[in-house]
């Protein structure tokens, strides 16, 4: 036998060895798919959170409604009649030009903007164990953002717009500014999922209710409000991190998604739970529009590639009913209201609805003066009229000017003689004046007696 011969036949078993390794390595990698795939559709089938793989591929896409998967095509598909049950979720963005922050913007947003509050973290200031601990925090930034102190923006006017035509099924929104009921939507054709300053509740024993106008006064007056019977604090009805989700938010989403004919989805990152999977609750026909600064609520790759679904499909080549509208959300409620043919009667709407809340907010200003001593008033004080002035200085006779200089200067001024006084004409009351009631419905003040009257007028919650 030659050496080449002997050479050729010694690697005969090294090339089997070799070649049985791979093949050993090639089963094993084969069984590990296998067993992946079999724990995928295990846990897929177990909660029930999609079809297996091959039955997705299997089933035909769902029938397309849109013309054209477009604003244009949604627009059209509005204007023909086709949808009268839209649910609109909202979240921040549709407040921000208002002047109202959103949470998440990096500079502007409320996150970044709370370093003043010596926080262990940002969303610290909205838990709920945190806030039992120490609610100063929450009362301070509260102060800033108050209901009150904003208007309502094109978004919210769209809104008011939808329900008006009867087009309205709900809106969903996971904003407590109010604005929504500022603008005239009906509380029940909302579901304020994140809570609301609108009402208010004691955390101590009684769980007694207080009204948005009572905190509010307490907060402005920088005290933590407290309860006058347990002296619990006092929280406004907004869920915070760690609380559930109000009664009416899951019964609400079981009846009105099933019915669902056009989704909108305005001013929201889509990330927190379980308001963000809202949008997987329509019918699979339903159309979905988006806008929004940027895309949000998209298919995560990781999990489509385990086999499951959900999300918006923007930029897939399946696409049959996701459109997004990007950039300002005022200007996307503006251009949707122009292809529509509304764009007169919102632009009547907003400008009307806000002159109506800046003739408001200058009566509250001339209602506020009129309860503060004027120049007049201070300087009968000084004379010797201190208790005339204190009387009209405010409704419940009790005196709002007690500085020291105040005092100093009535003590320097020498009794007014008998003529003086009797020469001197009364100091006039405060005319009675209307102001905002807790409920919409204002209440007047009449008499010395402090008795009230009620007229049936709307507020704008200022």
């Amino acid at each position: 036998m030659s050496e080449a011969e002997g050479d050729s036949k010694a690697s005969e078993p090294e090339s089997a060895a070799a070649t049985g390794e791979s093949s050993t390595q090639e089963k094993s990698a084969e069984e590990q798919a296998e067993q992946m795939e079999y724990f995928r559709r295990l846990f897929s089938r177990t909660l029930n959170l999609s079809q297996e793989r091959e039955a997705e591929e299997e089933t035909p896409r769902p029938q397309q409604v849109l013309d054209e998967v477009t604003v244009e095509g949604i627009a059209k598909y509005i204007r023909d009649g086709k949808c009268r049950n839209i649910i609109v979720l909202t979240g921040a963005g549709i407040s921000t030009s208002a002047g109202i922050p959103d949470f998440r913007s990096p500079g502007t947003g409320l996150y970044d903007n709370l370093q003043k509050y010596n926080l262990p973290n940002p969303q610290a200031i909205f838990e709920i164990g945190f806030f039992k601990d120490n609610p100063e925090p929450f009362f301070a930034l509260a102060k800033e953002l108050y209901p009150g102190k904003f208007k309502p923006t094109w978004c919210h006017y769209f809104i008011k717009l939808l329900s008006d035509k009867h087009l309205l099924l709900r809106n969903f929104t996971q904003n407590i500014d109010t604005l929504e009921r500022v603008a005239g939507v009906s509380a029940g054709a909302m579901i304020e999922a994140h809570g609301t300053f609108y009402t208010a509740h004691c955390l101590g024993e009684c769980r007694k209710e207080f009204t948005q106008e009572w905190v509010k006064e307490k907060v402005f007056n920088d005290e933590i409000p407290r309860c006058p019977d347990c002296d619990g604090v006092v929280k406004p009805d907004i869920v915070f991190f760690g609380e559930a989700m109000p009664a009416k938010f899951f019964p609400s989403v079981l009846a009105d998604f099933p019915r669902c004919d056009l989704l909108i989805v305005m001013g929201t990152s889509l990330q927190v739970q379980p308001f963000a999977s809202l949008v997987d609750r329509v019918p699979e026909t339903c159309p979905r529009l988006l806008i929004n600064r940027e895309k949000c609520g998209q298919v995560d790759p990781i999990m489509r590639m385990l086999g499951f679904g959900g999300g918006m499909e923007f930029d897939s080549e399946n696409n049959y009913r996701d459109v997004a509208w990007l950039g300002d959300c005022d200007d996307g409620c503006k251009a949707l209201a122009e292809l529509l043919g509304w764009k007169e009667e919102l632009e009547e709407l907003v400008h009307r609805e806000h002159a109506r809340i800046e003739a408001q907010i200058e009566e509250d200003k001339k209602t506020a003066a009129k309860r503060v001593p004027a120049g007049g008033q201070a300087a009968a004080a000084a004379e010797g009229c201190a208790e005339e002035a204190s009387s009209a200085a405010s409704p419940d006779g009790s005196r709002q000017e007690s500085t020291a200089a105040t005092a100093d200067s009535s003590k320097k001024v020498d009794p007014p003689s008998e003529k003086s006084k009797e020469e001197k004409p009364d100091v006039p009351q405060a005319e009675a004046t209307p102001t905002p009631g807790s409920d919409g419905v204002e209440t007047k003040s009449t008499g010395e007696n402090g008795d009230h009257e009620t007229s049936e007028k709307g507020s704008c919650n200022l």
